[in-house]
This record gives structure tokens, sequence and C-alpha cells, in this order.
């Protein structure tokens, strides 16, 4: 399939979606919600570092986030489609408001920090697949790679308004606590916004099942697992959705090494090194609807090859640094903004890495937007997320020690390896043409089409 140039409808595509009342309530909730989650998330691994002097605590600190999908992954895929998403958004945000007042009377006892935690990490699971099961109720599944590029751009953002302006602005003029209330105060508001959300419903309404609450859960799971794994286009967007989610923790455990033994500087400055990985990382949102063109799976095969070569580049900068600096003319620019060459380079390095890592989630996203019947969307996308923190599991306990055993260098160059053969395998199993992600027949009675009518599942 030929390339063709973007048209201007497609650029302001994103923008109109913004203009229907209820996809943009979705979105200022997703926004605020999950601004104010990783702002805590990040207060509270700095807290907990001044407070014991241990990385080893800050690993358990993230255990407590990732932990309880394992054990609740299997409820909280099946309760989704037993409550209107609407009421699930609500409740999640009252719930991690709470723990916000939690933190804010036992932020000095790190074990009540790890018991806050596991009640605000699981509140918060059910929160990201009930927002994603949510967009194709609201979006006509033409403009479902456009919605599901917004929602990426919004975490994406997220993170970066959270993690490295919201969190360090609040401990540097304030104190944890004064994070803790601004984090409460937008889960509060994004409470209110899902409350006025379950107002603006209307057309017709999905079935919810009935009976017990908690009856027949294992059976029900089955089903949603034997739906993806039945199916082998949506059986690879799974399985690319839970590699973009690993990556994302291989990097939070890498780059503070990285930081260390290749650039020679402080951990505390990866925000500033890296952050034209989070820059990249939205342009390359902006650009998905355009690339979608070539196919979903082309696009996500893309952002894998462009991570591996990202890494690799990465991997190899102090070398490319040591050649430029003894290269007398162009290539040795010397000092720039008070950065060294080999601190320039990663930063230019840095880039394209989060461009390509932008063309994972969408387009992997899209294609289980458009192949799950919609009463088993939560399960889905539930099990999407159960997926991916198992998998992370791994990563986060060997990692570190493989890193002090081989190096970072090898490290990387051993990711970027995976990757590629990640790639080779998307290549084979999923195709590059369009049609090979084509929507598969809905069983009789089961709808395919997405009506923006649908009221909240």
């Amino acid at each position: 399939m030929s390339y063709e140039p973007p048209h201007v409808d497609e650029i302001v595509d994103s923008r109109t979606l913004l203009l229907q009342p209820r996809f943009a309530t979705l979105w200022l909730t997703q926004g605020l919600a999950q601004t104010a989650q990783n702002a805590i998330l990040f207060t509270l691994l700095i807290l907990v570092l001044e407070l014991t002097g241990s990385s080893a605590a800050s690993s358990v600190l993230v255990l407590s986030f990732i932990l309880p999908s394992i054990f609740m992954g299997v409820f909280v895929a099946v309760l989704l489609d037993r409550f209107r998403k609407g009421t699930i958004l609500v409740v999640t945000n009252l719930i991690r408001a709470g723990a916000c007042v939690l933190y804010l009377f036992f932020n000095d006892d790190v074990l009540a920090i790890y018991a806050i935690s596991l009640v605000f990490s699981t509140s918060g699971l059910f929160f990201n697949p009930a927002v994603v099961s949510l967009i194709p109720s609201f979006v006509s599944r033409e403009r479902l790679v456009n919605a599901n590029s917004l929602y990426n751009f919004t975490l994406t953002g997220s993170q970066l308004a959270g993690m490295v302006f919201l969190a360090p602005a609040f401990l540097k003029l304030a104190d944890e606590r004064a994070m803790f209330v601004a984090a409460g105060g937008l889960f509060t508001v994004a409470a209110g916004l899902a409350v006025w959300l379950d107002t603006l419903r209307d057309g017709q309404e999905i079935e919810l099942p009935q009976g017990a609450v908690f009856g027949g859960i294992p059976e029900e799971f089955r089903k949603g697992w034997r739906a993806l794994t039945s199916d082998r286009a949506s059986a690879l967007a799974l399985a690319q959705l839970t590699m973009s989610s690993t990556l994302v923790l291989l990097f939070a455990i890498m780059i503070p090494r990285y930081m260390k033994d290749v650039l020679n500087v402080s951990p505390d400055n990866a925000a500033m090194i890296f952050a034209p990985t989070g820059v990249g990382a939205l342009v390359g949102l902006r650009f998905i609807p355009w690339f979608s063109r070539w196919g979903k799976n082309r696009v996500v095969i893309m952002g894998l090859v462009g991570v591996a070569i990202s890494l690799v580049l990465l991997a190899t900068v102090r070398g490319l640094a040591e050649i430029m600096e003894t290269t007398p003319g162009p290539l040795n620019p010397g000092r720039f903004l008070g950065l060294s060459v080999l601190q320039s380079l990663t930063m230019l390095f840095a880039a394209p890495m989060g461009f390509s890592y932008a063309l994972l989630n969408a387009p992997a996203q899209t294609v289980l937007h458009e192949r799950a019947p919609p009463e088993m969307r939560g399960r889905i996308f539930a099990t999407q997320v159960v997926s991916a923190n198992f998998v992370s599991l791994l990563p986060l306990l060997v990692v570190g020690a493989i890193t002090d055993f081989v190096g970072i260098t090898a490290v990387l160059v051993g990711v970027a390896a995976f990757l590629l053969l990640f790639a080779f395998v998307s290549r084979r199993v999923g195709g590059l043409r369009d049609g090979d992600d084509a929507p598969q027949p809905e069983p009789e009675g089961v709808s395919s089409s997405v009506d923006t009518s649908t009221r909240l599942g």
C-alpha cells in the first residue's frame, strides 16, 4: 500500500473529538487523574528514599503498585463488565483521593505508605481499562485511531506533567504534604467529571450481566481470555501492548544506571537529559493517524525497529562522543548550552526513541477496540494490564542483577536485539496490510459496528 500525504481534516480530527461533550469529559477525567497518579508515584519514590536511604525500599514501593494487578486482575477484569464504567471512574477516583488523605497523615511511616499504596494501586487497576473500554462507545470506528492517539498523547503528557513538572515543583516550593493535598484535589475533580459523564448517556445501553456480583468470575475471565487468544490479530495486539508496558519499566530501571555508568552524572539529572524522549513521544503520537494509512501492524513494527536502533545508539554513545571529541572541525562542537558532547548526543538519540515508542500503543489498542465484543471490553483491557504487569515482574527482579554482571551497554544491546526479533515475529504473524488487522466477523446477535450513541457500559 502506497503512502498518501495527510489531509487537513486528519490534522484537525483530534481537535474535533474534543468538541464532543462525552469524549471531552472522558479525556479531561483521564488527564487529571493520571497526572495526579504520576505525581503521587514520583513523590512516594522520593519520600521512601529519603526515609530509608535504600533503593531496595523503592523497589518494594514499585512492587506495591504492580502486585495487586497480578492477584486481583481476574476479579478486576470481570467486574469491569458488571458495572457501569462511569460509576467505576467515580469510585476509583474517590478511593484514590481518600488514599491521598491517608498519605498526608502517615507520610513518615514506610510500612503505612506501602499499605496505602496497595489500596491506591488496586483502585487504580479499574481506572485505565474503564477509560479505554469506553472510547469505542463515544467515537465511530473511523475515528478510533485518532481517539487512541489522543488517549496515548494524554497518557504520555500526564507522565511529563506529573513526574517532571507538578511533583518536583511542589516538592521544591513546599513539601510532600502539599503534593498529597493537590493530588487529592485532582482526583476529586476527576470524580466530579465522571459523575457528569454518567449523566451524558443516551442511546442504546449495553446490557450488564445479571446475577451474583462475584458469581462465575473464573469462567467469565476464561471467556475473555479465549476471545483474545483465539484471534490472531487480537493476540498479537495484546503481546505488543504488553511489550510496550514492559519497556517503560525497563527504562525506569536502566536510566539511573545509565546516567551513572555511561554519562558519569547524577541520576537526579535524568529528567533533563531524557526530556527529549517525552517531547519525541508527543510528536510521534500526533503522526500516528498519518502512519496508520500504511497499516496498524506496520506502524507498530516501525516503532519497535526505531526503539531498537535508538537503544543501540545510546549503547554506543560514549564511543561516538570520544570520536567526535578527538576529531577536529565541525564534528567537535565542544560544549553546547553547558552540556558535554556525550550528554548532547544522548539527548539527540533520546528524541527518536520517544518518537518510536509512541508508535507502539495506539495502533495495537485500536485493533483490540475494533475486534473486542462490546460486552467483553472491560475484561479484555483489564487482561492486557494484568499480562503487562505480570511480564514486567521479571525485568523488575532480574535486570538490575544482569546489569551488575554484564554492564548497562550490553543490556541495552540485548534489549534492542530482542525488540528486532519481536518486530520480525510481528511481521510474520500480523502482516503489513490494513486488511490483516481488519475486524473479525462478530457472532450472530452481536453488532460489530461502533455506535456513537452507545451508553456507558
